[in-house]
């Protein structure tokens, strides 16, 4: 079962199934609410890791891109100088920005998805959470009265109190409180393991091809330069 079902099968997991014939669901559901809040604390520090990533490679992506601006408009004015040389380590320049902003660009997008796939993650785990505590305050009140009407109907027939699985008038059956309780900690401890790294920022700058690319970019700023006129 892949990481993201698993935290489906959670976050999905409805309480009205209650395990068949187990005799104490008020106790079985205050170890799920545990269970839950300890795995909404462990969340918590990947997602705003995730967040702050996001936010460096932003900042990392838009330097690169201010860079490229920079050293085009220094291309531009070494060619209105007539100096080539200088315009041709202006256009190298830019040239390597650009590769870096490219490869930021993939990173930044990777990040994105990983802040909000989490973020919407935590955000279901904590309303599950609060559905969870709003029937334990219901299934406590249900299991006392269950209990006074089955004391008092046992009692009046000469039999010894037993509270059996009908009084609970069969309470919302807990969903597959065993596979979710197994499925949160195996999807929270891979979460935590898999948490994304931060690809390089620029491949090796290809020597082959180079000058000619920038000869040619310099052909062209010329060029446009040029009607500019």
């Amino acid at each position: 079962m892949g990481l993201f079902k698993r935290i489906s099968d959670i976050i999905s997991a409805n309480f009205n199934d209650m395990v068949e014939g187990y005799e104490d669901p008020e106790k079985m559901l205050r170890q799920a609410i545990r269970e839950m809040e300890d795995a909404i604390a462990t969340a918590k520090p990947d997602v705003v890791r995730a967040m702050a990533s996001e936010k460096n490679v932003a900042k990392e992506l838009a330097s690169n891109e201010a860079q490229v601006t920079v050293w085009t408009d220094r291309a531009e004015t070494a060619v209105k100088a007539g100096d080539d040389d200088l315009a041709r380590k202006a256009i190298t320049r830019k040239r390597e920005y650009e590769k870096i902003a490219a490869a930021l660009r993939d990173q930044h997008e990777a990040a994105v998805e990983a802040s909000q796939t989490l973020r919407r993650q935590l955000e279901a785990m904590q309303a599950k959470l609060k559905d969870a505590q709003r029937r334990l305050g219901t299934l406590t009140a249900r299991q006392k009265a269950a209990q006074v009407r089955a004391k008092a109907a046992q009692s009046q027939a000469g039999l010894t109190p037993e509270l059996k699985q009908d009084a609970f008038d069969k309470f919302d059956r807990l969903a597959r409180k065993v596979e979710m309780a197994e499925a949160e900690a195996e999807a929270f401890s891979e979460l935590a393991r898999n948490e994304r790294q931060a690809e390089d920022v620029a491949d090796d700058i290809e020597s082959s091809g180079e000058f000619s690319d920038t000869e040619a970019e310099l052909l062209e700023l010329k060029k446009k330069l040029k009607r500019k006129k």
